[in-house]
């Protein structure tokens, strides 16, 4: 999150949003959060399966501290959690951005439709307004999806399959 959208007093120096997003029908889950440890994507992942209304089978994630340890022998709390969940953890190659570019275009998109428009006022406010955000944003038509929102790709794929 860009620091020129908090104008209110914080106790954290930063906040960061953590994007999970299925690559079929670009469903995404969206999760603001004070700080940047692998705590906070376990958590998310814990309830991702329910939040996208499917089963995950990969998760793919750079290299970031917050997802992997770089020691083998010593796996992070996501990594743990990815495990007991028996979802397959693919890492991209280090400073290979562009492996990872539905996510960086989502933060693009992220920041041109509602970081860059908004300074908060509270902590409070913050939260709310990026909760009705994130809630929306699966329901905006996609030209790749061939003007249908996640959410009707997702109800697609279970017509389909029953």
């Amino acid at each position: 999150m860009p620091l020129e959208c908090i104008g209110f007093q914080s106790k954290c120096d930063r906040y960061y949003q953590i994007t999970a997003i299925d690559l079929s029908s670009r469903k995404r889950v969206l999760k603001l959060v004070k700080e940047k440890s692998s705590y906070e994507p376990s958590e998310l992942v814990k309830n991702l399966e329910k939040d996208l209304g499917f089963k995950i089978k990969t998760v793919q994630t750079d290299n970031g501290r917050e997802f992997c340890n770089d020691r083998e022998e010593k796996k992070s709390i996501f990594e743990k959690t990815l495990e007991a969940l028996e979802i397959e953890h693919i890492r991209t190659r280090p400073y290979s951005p562009w492996q990872n570019g539905l996510v960086e275009r989502s933060h693009k998109m992220d920041n041109d439709l509602f970081y860059s428009k908004r300074r908060f006022s509270s902590e409070e406010k913050m939260y709310k307004a990026f909760q009705r955000y994130s809630s929306r944003t699966n329901n905006i038509a996609r030209r790749i999806l061939n003007f249908k929102t996640p959410n009707e790709m997702v109800q697609t794929y279970f017509m389909k399959e029953a």
